[in-house]
């Protein structure tokens, strides 16, 4: 596979009553999953090096476009710097999704007209 996939990928809750989001860089060499784990106020980031398919818990995900292979890496950077916010009750595990793909636009990594893009938030992601 030349290029990666970027999803946002669901998961039954391990902790709490809402499902667990994560993002996945679907890639044949690493595949990435990016979360945080637990619950106000003790969440931890968390990079788990696996299929996001292959748990039990999985529940589905969101094509968000393609990535170049230069790409991964640039994500799991902006990944590992996004702030895990432990002061407000309200901050979970969508809100550090969406932090990161907010700051992948602002880096130019994902395009806000690319049309794959542009569909999964506006209608399924937010």
């Amino acid at each position: 596979m030349a290029n990666s996939k970027l999803y946002v990928v669901f998961y039954r809750p391990r902790e709490g009553n809402y499902q667990d989001w994560a993002l996945y860089v679907d890639d044949d060499d690493v595949p990435m999953i990016f979360e945080v784990i637990g619950q106000h106020p003790n969440f931890k980031r968390n990079v788990v090096k696996a299929k996001a398919a292959k748990s039990k818990s999985f529940l589905g995900k969101e094509y968000l476009g393609v990535i170049s292979k230069a790409d991964v890496q640039r994500i799991e950077n902006v990944a590992l710097t996004i702030p895990v916010d432990n002061e407000t009750v309200e901050w979970d595990c969508q809100n550090y999704v969406l932090d990161i793909l907010d700051k992948l636009e602002e880096d130019f990594i994902l395009k806000e007209d690319d049309e794959d893009y542009r569909e999964a938030r506006s209608d399924s992601i937010g």
